[in-house]
């Protein structure tokens, strides 16, 4: 009842009727269309076993409506099938129950790219710009890309009005080939903002 918008749609008193008192307290304790045209952020990490891999993520969340929710992330991956780290964006949208455990479904896509210095001394370059070519210890950038889209199953739990808690899987078909894609199985939390200039609607 904390949660101006909640609170407004469940001002009435209880019915005097047991019957309809009881199924008005279940529906209130599992009603969660309060957080329809909002959004907040989230912080999650995640992880995968075959190939080893560890993720870690920031972003914000939108509602579009009680039951549809888009988000994007920042993304840091470290192992995957190429064996490295990425930093990136990871873009999704989720289909939901709007209610307090809502199981949902969804797509997503992960775009992440690094950048090592490897040899340069057989290019014929000279790279670091010291009038030398070719010397010993030159290096170049090698710039490095990783993509993949995902389906995704979950559910989040409204542990009170502004933090959620999600667990979610998601299947990542990858640029490095099927041997490398991977289950990615993870936990965020998101905390909703406040409502903006809300207004009750009046009876």
């Amino acid at each position: 009842m904390d949660d101006e918008v909640y609170a407004d749609k469940y001002a009435k008193r209880y019915p005097s009727n047991d019957a309809e008192k009881v199924g008005r307290m279940i529906k209130q304790a599992s009603d969660a269309r309060y957080v329809a045209d909002r959004g907040g952020y989230y912080v999650g990490g995640a992880g995968a076993d075959e190939p080893t891999a560890g993720g870690l993520e920031v972003g914000r969340f939108q509602y579009l409506g009680p039951a549809i929710e888009s988000r994007v992330g920042l993304k840091g991956l470290v192992g995957t099938g190429a064996e490295d780290w990425f930093a990136g964006i990871d873009l999704g949208v989720r289909t939901q129950s709007p209610s307090r455990l809502a199981p949902f479904a969804g797509v997503g896509t992960y775009v992440g790219a690094n950048s090592r210095q490897v040899s340069a001394r057989d290019d014929g370059i000279d790279n670091d710009d010291d009038g030398s070519i070719d010397e010993r210890g030159e290096t170049q950038s090698d710039p490095n890309f990783l993509a993949s889209v995902y389906p995704e199953l979950g559910a989040h739990f409204w542990l009170n009005s502004s933090t959620r808690l999600t667990a979610s899987a998601q299947y990542h078909l990858t640029t490095e080939g099927r041997d490398s894609d991977f289950w990615f199985i993870g936990f965020s939390l998101s905390f909703l903002n406040r409502p903006e200039n809300y207004e009750p609607v009046p009876e």
